[in-house]
């Protein structure tokens, strides 16, 4: 009988990990999701673990060699409740994969209408109102300027949430 377990994976090596046992002939299931940042001043998207250090993985449970999987680069070892390591429901996998498949693009930029703090020299900490981007590296915030709205274009790296 085939049933799924959950792994841990040593930090920052979940790619190892699944690469490794993908070699070894397992079935392994990595969940991620995309967000839209913005590095260096670049909006970008980026692919990120929906949850970092663990893998999910197929085993058969009458003939699998578990210290196998265990010994695997990448992979510190089972998640196990006493001495029994811990089975993963199938519908639970099934729902992550819809998840994942139905996901859209998260985003952690603002958006119309949000305050922002600008970090140039000349406007140290001074709220301003995100209006739209301006290309990929700006954006155009609305400041208030002795009492006067003022439309401004900002590098995205001198505007902070």
């Amino acid at each position: 009988m085939e049933s799924w377990y959950l792994l841990f994976c040593k930090a920052k090596q979940e790619l190892r990990a699944q690469t490794n046992l993908q070699n070894q002939g397992f079935e392994v299931f990595f969940p991620e999701h995309k967000i839209e940042r913005i590095i260096k001043g670049r909006r970008s998207i980026k692919t990120s673990p929906l949850f970092p250090n663990y893998l999910f993985i197929k085993l058969n449970t009458q003939n699998c060699n578990f210290s196998a999987v265990k010994n695997t680069r990448g992979v510190s070892g089972f998640v196990a409740y006493g001495s029994k390591f811990q089975i993963v429901p199938e519908q639970l996998i099934s729902q992550l994969r819809s998840f994942e498949t139905a996901c859209e693009v998260k985003s952690d930029l603002p958006k119309t209408g949000d305050v922002v703090y600008l970090n140039t020299e000349s406007f140290k900490n001074v709220q301003a109102i995100y209006q739209e981007p301006d290309g990929d590296m700006r954006s155009i915030l609305l400041v208030n300027l002795l009492n006067k709205q003022v439309t401004v274009s900002v590098d995205n790296k001198e505007i902070s949430l």
